[in-house]
């Protein structure tokens, strides 16, 4: 919890309880819908509103605390924000998971190729995880 505490005070953030509970919730499940999100917070924060969560995710991802996860057919999901990484999606369970792998050489190819300059990059790939692998 400290952690996050630094986090948004480094963002010139007040560390309210509201946001606390988002980051730790986050954190704790990774990859979160909003929705899914808001019925876990509730069950600590139970006067919290939906307005509340959404103008808090807003501030956010305005400072660069949260990321959008956009994956392909599915809700839109956040996580908190990380080195550069790609997505693995597991088309059989739907499961998402960070890998950390080093993209400037993709970056830098994808440049030399066609002169495009990538200033921000999501990456995800989908198959199927080892969980799912191994039910086979």
């Amino acid at each position: 919890m400290e952690r996050f505490r630094d986090i948004l005070k480094a963002s010139n953030l007040k560390s309210t309880h509201q946001r606390l509970a988002i980051l730790e919730c986050i954190d704790t499940h990774g990859h979160i819908d909003i929705e899914t999100l808001f019925e876990l917070i509730l069950q600590k924060y139970p006067t919290m509103s939906k307005a509340t969560l959404y103008r808090n995710i807003h501030d956010l991802l305005a400072f660069y605390i949260l990321e959008e996860v956009k994956l392909p057919q599915q809700k839109q999901k956040y996580e908190i924000k990380k080195v550069p990484h790609i997505h693995l999606l597991c088309s059989h369970c739907g499961n998402v998971e960070d890998i950390f792998v080093e993209t400037k050489p993709l970056l830098e190819t994808i440049f030399f190729q066609s002169g495009f300059e990538i200033s921000s990059s999501f990456i995800v790939m989908n198959g199927i995880c080892k969980r799912c692998s191994s039910k086979k």
